[in-house]
């Protein structure tokens, strides 16, 4: 019997999954599972019986009890399903986020807030991005943005001039889209010694924003609106924005002053 039939035997019943965790808090003799886990004599037998002859409990004394193998098990069980829960609830978001997924560390997602839109509050995720720069408090910033929205631009403007070491890394079309739409805030921003531009060689899909103690990961949808906000304090997840920001910083060009020659 292979690894797909053990798993299959154990996700094909919640019972034998409460059975294993009931043993793990203390051991039991059959008549007492019964009553613990609020099932049949048959059903705790049958699950018995195929729990012990895959030695994930045994009994000792009339009493059965969790193996180590059984505990291994149920603890991977449990972090499968954890897994899972958490892919349902973050799936489009990660869908969105694309091959930037593949590294993100999804344990550290259970210490993460997502925020969406929804049909109630279709600008859920933008609100919640904007009240974070116009109330964050931080030494340095550092962030990618994809699409151009003058309201981030204003959310951002308390930071910008601050002393804030500010750094942002925007792709070709966003760099276009801000010198024909709004120049003059870039000349504003490019007159700053505490803010520097880049511009990414290849489209960007996701916004980033790394403050000193949160990090934000925005994605979007086709039409470039914001459809979902990461926002996390934890050190693996910040500590993987870092990452994600240097990797797009090392291939990024810093942006020319629109008075500087070509």
């Amino acid at each position: 019997m292979g690894p797909r039939e053990h798993v299959a035997f154990l996700a094909g019943s919640a019972n034998r999954v409460r059975i294993l965790e009931t043993l793990r808090e203390q051991p039991h003799r059959q008549c007492e599972l019964t009553e613990a886990c609020d099932l049949s004599r048959s059903t705790v037998h049958r699950a018995l019986d195929g729990l012990e002859s895959r030695g994930w409990v045994e009994q000792t004394g009339g009493e059965y009890r969790l193996t180590i193998g059984g505990d291994l098990v149920l603890s991977h069980y449990e972090a499968l399903e954890s897994a899972i829960d958490r892919i349902d609830e973050w799936g489009m978001f990660l869908n969105r986020l694309g091959d930037l997924a593949d590294t993100l560390p999804l344990a550290a997602l259970s210490k993460a807030t997502l925020v969406t839109n929804s049909r109630e509050d279709p600008h859920a995720a933008a609100t919640h991005f904007t009240d974070q720069f116009r109330t964050a408090t931080t030494e340095t910033f550092r962030g990618i943005a994809s699409v151009v929205s003058p309201r981030f631009t204003e959310a951002a403007q308390p930071l910008i001039t601050t002393d804030t070491d500010m750094e942002l890394i925007i792709d070709e079309s966003v760099l276009d889209a801000s010198l024909t739409h709004y120049s003059n805030d870039l000349e504003d921003g490019y007159s700053l010694d505490n803010f520097t531009l880049y511009c990414y060689p290849a489209e960007l899909h996701f916004g980033l924003a790394i403050f000193d103690e949160r990090v934000l990961v925005n994605t979007h949808d086709e039409r470039g609106v914001l459809r979902e906000c990461l926002d996390s304090t934890d050190e693996t997840l910040r500590s993987w924005a870092h990452d994600v920001y240097d990797d797009h910083r090392t291939d990024a060009r810093r942006a020319k002053h629109l008075a500087e020659p070509e």
